[in-house]
């Protein structure tokens, strides 16, 4: 009985996530289409002053209005989320890469070598990533690509210790053992042994860290840090609207809806993952 029930909540879990799932993508989906179709959907240049009345209300040929230097917000919006989409998307694939690839070659190796990449890679990890970030853009001057670049040195660690983690948890199966004992090389383990055991977890941490990336590069923008006037980034436009927002709500509305349903769309996406095959988190 107690088996029966388990089960079924599972299943009811596991229902929920595979939902979650679908509706993160849609979510991601539509911003991702609606940012790449910008030219097409918003047909003026987002820097463009002048091209409407000064702060205008939604409405007529600027369906989000217009800025304090009379921009077309909805192109600058559309464009922002281009912006925003692409070089964080960019930034996140490489943090990908390098930290799987780091933490592979330290769970594969030594005993003494995987001790020492086990404290780097911990010690990096507790180190808070935003003071990094802010250190780096103190060097380099504030810029959109410098505080990617600062996410850069520091963001690839979780994905370093999860794949160090799930390589020695994968050697360690008699499977591995078994073809370790038969003369398997450490490549032939990697491909076998390894990858199909990297893939989901990766996948639910990148989506995850992919959002948290998102909102710390918006909220780095807003506070003046990363993109720099007339840049078209939704961060970026929040910063600009603090001093008209209660008179005209459609400044903040639009960026802040952005960042708001891409974050959850890749929480959704992490979450939906996390669950959707065994009805519980994998963490």
């Amino acid at each position: 009985m107690t088996a029966t029930v388990l089960r079924a909540s599972r299943m009811r879990a596991g229902g929920r996530g595979r939902s979650l799932l679908a509706a993160g993508t849609v979510l991601l989906g539509l911003v991702v289409l609606v940012s790449l179709a910008a030219p097409l959907l918003a047909g003026y240049d987002p820097t463009a002053q002048q091209v409407g009345p000064r702060l205008a209300a939604p409405g007529g040929a600027h369906w989000l209005g217009t800025d304090r230097f009379g921009r077309d917000y909805a192109s600058r919006v559309l464009h922002g989320g281009r912006q925003t989409l692409l070089l964080t998307g960019a930034t996140m694939l490489t943090i990908i890469v390098i930290g799987t690839v780091l933490g592979a070659a330290v769970g594969i190796a030594g005993p003494r070598l995987d001790d020492l990449g086990r404290r780097v890679i911990d010690t990096v990890v507790a180190f808070p990533a935003v003071i990094v970030i802010l250190a780096f853009v103190g060097l380099r001057g504030p810029s959109l690509t410098t505080v990617l670049g600062g996410a850069l040195l520091v963001w690839w660690a979780p994905f370093a210790r999860l794949s160090r983690s799930l390589v020695r948890s994968a050697l360690a199966e008699p499977s591995a053992v078994a073809a370790r004992a038969l003369g398997a090389s450490r490549g032939h383990l990697l491909r076998t042994e390894v990858r199909p055991r990297l893939v989901g977890p990766l996948g639910v941490l990148a989506a995850v860290e992919a959002g948290q990336l998102i909102a710390t590069v918006a909220g780095l923008s807003f506070l003046g840090m990363g993109a720099q006037p007339p840049t078209a980034e939704w961060g970026a436009m929040l910063a600009e609207a603090r001093g008209a927002a209660l008179a005209h709500p459609h400044l903040v509305l639009g960026p802040g809806l952005a960042v708001l349903v891409t974050v959850l769309a890749l929480t959704c996406i992490g979450e939906g993952c996390a669950t959707s095959s065994t009805g519980r988190p994998r963490w």
